[in-house]
């Protein structure tokens, strides 16, 4: 039975305030010295594991059919830490979501930073240099009328400044995905008498926005390359936001139906006075 000691105020609130935000709850009873216990070391540890993790520790598995698998149980540990959990899983929808799929047309024109590779066609045969710069792609009308996506990158290759029309075909990975990089490639192009001419090739990546891609579950071949990344850190991770998410399962029952163990005030009989009491 709850104490009334210590007014838990509406406690199926204070339930609520807990999962989203560790320490919360407690905060709504007045209870500061728990809640600010709670709420600074769970989410201290919680962040430490995003953090050594790459900021994708927290993700649902990539497909419905997974979530009767190893993965569904490791995000039900971290589900705990409500509201990271709830973002997950409305990016988990977005990135089901039929219209996330490697653009054939653009809606809008867009620009991004470019870091990759470039191919350009030689009398000598191919050459490969690194190109950082400024890739600018739009929608435009084809020679038939087809939506298509032409553009122009300009930067450095090498040691040389550059100009580069794109065109010909161009391809995006989905805009949403597990990953911080957006692939890109694209022909350059130029034009000549009869027309464009394709003379090489851009490849590597744009950046994706931030709500793109933190809590997007990742892909396997994804996966793979962050385990490699990390090596055992990546262990290390997943177990903090593990932990603070079962711990935050025990903040949320002290919230709701107060301390388990008393309050540190009761009275301790002495042998004694137990025998006498008998």
């Amino acid at each position: 039975m709850a104490d009334p000691r210590i007014p838990l105020k509406n406690p199926l609130l204070a339930g609520v305030l807990a999962f989203l935000i560790p320490g919360a709850g407690h905060l709504y009873q007045g209870r500061l010295f728990k809640a600010a216990v709670f709420g600074i070391c769970i989410t201290v540890l919680f962040f430490t594991g995003m953090a050594m993790a790459d900021w994708r520790a927290v993700h649902t598995p990539s497909a419905p059919q997974n979530w009767r698998k190893l993965g569904a149980l490791k995000f039900a540990a971290q589900a705990g830490v409500g509201l990271p959990a709830i973002a997950a899983y409305c990016q988990y929808r977005r990135y089901i979501d039929p219209g996330n799929a490697p653009p054939d047309e653009l809606d809008a024109p867009m620009s991004a930073s470019f870091q990759g590779r470039v191919f350009v066609r030689t009398d000598e045969g191919i050459v490969e240099s690194d190109a950082t710069g400024l890739v600018t792609l739009e929608p435009t009308k084809g020679a038939f009328g087809a939506n298509i996506i032409t553009g122009r990158f300009q930067g450095r290759v090498g040691d040389s400044a550059v100009d580069y029309e794109l065109g010909g075909a161009i391809g995006m990975t989905q805009p949403i995905s597990g990953s911080a990089d957006r692939e890109l490639i694209a022909d350059i192009v130029q034009e000549t008498e009869s027309g464009p001419e394709v003379v090489g090739e851009l490849q590597g990546a744009i950046p994706r926005p931030l709500v793109n891609w933190l809590f997007v579950p990742l892909s396997n071949l994804q996966e793979q390359e962050l385990h490699r990344q990390l090596g055992k850190y990546h262990e290390v991770a997943m177990v903090f936001t593990w932990v603070a998410g079962l711990l935050n399962v025990l903040v949320i029952w002290d919230a709701v139906e107060g301390p388990a163990y008393g309050y540190g005030d009761e009275v301790v009989e002495t042998e004694a006075e137990q025998e006498k009491s008998a």
